[in-house]
C-alpha cells in the first residue's frame, strides 16, 4: 500500500470523524465528504475503509438537478445515496469497483460491522490509547475494534 493510501487508512483506524466536509484546501473542492474525495481521486482502498468504518453517504451540501436528462441521482438504483455526482465520474468506468460499491450500499451491514461501529463511536479518538487501556479484552478483539483486519 502506498503512502497516499496509508495515511488516510491510519487516520480511519485512529477513529477520526468520518463525515467532516472538506474546506477546499488541498483538494480544491468545498463541502465534499471524505468518501466523495476518495472516490474522486480514485482511491478505492480508502473509500472501502470509510464505508466499512461507517461514513455517511448523505452530504448536507448535496443538490440534485433532476430536471435534465444529463443530471439526476448519482446512482439511479440507490436514491438514498446523496453525494455529489462528480464523485462518481471515475468509478463509473471501472465495472468491478462500481459493482462492489453498489453491492455494499444495497446490502444491509452485518451485525459484526454494526457492533464494531458502535464500539468505535463509544471509545472515540484517540482509539489506540483507549484500546490500550482495556485490560481484560483479548488481543483479537482489540485488533477487530482497531480495524487491523482490513
Amino acid at each position: 500500500m502506498c503512502a497516499v493510501q496509508q495515511v488516510p487508512c491510519l487516520l480511519i483506524r485512529q477513529n477520526i470523524e468520518l463525515d467532516v466536509p472538506s474546506n477546499g484546501c488541498q483538494v480544491y473542492v468545498k463541502h465534499y465528504l471524505p468518501l466523495e474525495v476518495a472516490l474522486g481521486l480514485q482511491n478505492y482502498v480508502v473509500a472501502r475503509m470509510l464505508l466499512t468504518a461507517g461514513c455517511s453517504v448523505v452530504s448536507r451540501h448535496y443538490t440534485c438537478v433532476c430536471d435534465s436528462e444529463d443530471h439526476g441521482p448519482p446512482l439511479d438504483d440507490l436514491p438514498w445515496v446523496r453525494l455529489h455526482a462528480e464523485a462518481f465520474d471515475y468509478i463509473r468506468n471501472e465495472p468491478s469497483q462500481l459493482s462492489w460499491l453498489v453491492s455494499f450500499l444495497r446490502n444491509p451491514v452485518g451485525l459484526r460491522e454494526i457492533c464494531r461501529r458502535c464500539i468505535r463511536r463509544r471509545l472515540r479518538a484517540p482509539l489506540a490509547t483507549t484500546i490500550g487501556k482495556l485490560q481484560h479484552i483479548p488481543t483479537v478483539l482489540k485488533d477487530y475494534i482497531a480495524m487491523n483486519d482490513m
